[in-house]
């Protein structure tokens, strides 16, 4: 399956208790850029006899890079532990970013567009639960035309309490895909599919 676009990037903090994992008040995280997901493997062989008496391949961990055109101050405070607060003059926002800033694991989601023998779906993928790290930036002069420089942020995707780490679903119709994702992150969009 051939996939074409990215959209919705949205993120929900996680709260985990005993058997239960939830999500609230989900925001959506910038547009989207790029999304890398790289997965780490337990590969682990038993030999015995001369040959290979058992074999287990599990999921161990993930690196999750997203890339988006802006990352607004409540998301990085949510995603990064920074504070946030409301200056004078202009009712400005100013965020302060502390050497022991921990942020909370959140679930993270988005879509893709999907083509197999000329049908187009929707792919929408959530990853239940990631850790973010303080993104690298680069800055650049305008010169003779202009560079857009864009925030990439890198997360460890971990396994939640229930043992899960991902949840993905294939939609005819695109807001369906949004719609899912909406109701994994507890994002009321107002009846706009």
């Amino acid at each position: 399956m051939a996939q074409i676009g990215l959209k919705y990037l949205i993120c929900a903090p996680v709260t985990e208790t005993n058997n239960d994992v939830s999500y609230s008040d989900g925001l959506v995280m910038s547009y989207a850029i790029k999304t890398d997901l790289s997965i780490e493997i337990n590969d682990v062989k038993l030999y015995g006899d001369d040959r290979i008496v058992e074999a287990i391949k599990e999921f161990k961990s993930g690196k999750l890079t997203l890339n988006g055109d802006h990352l607004e101050y409540e998301v990085l405070s949510l995603i990064l532990g920074h504070k946030v607060e409301t200056i004078n003059p202009g009712n400005g926002k100013k965020m302060t970013a502390k050497g022991d800033d921990d942020g909370k694991p959140v679930g993270v989601g988005f879509y893709s567009t999907t083509v197999k023998d000329g049908k187009r779906r929707f792919r929408a993928i959530w990853l239940r639960k990631v850790k973010f790290g303080v993104p690298n930036e680069s800055l650049e002069t305008k010169g003779d035309s202009i560079n857009f420089q864009t925030p990439s942020l890198e997360g460890t995707i971990q396994t939640d309490i229930l043992g899960l780490w991902k949840e993905e679903t294939t939609f005819e119709k695109e807001s369906d895909a949004k719609a899912w994702l909406n109701e994994q992150a507890d994002i009321d969009d107002g009846g706009n599919g």
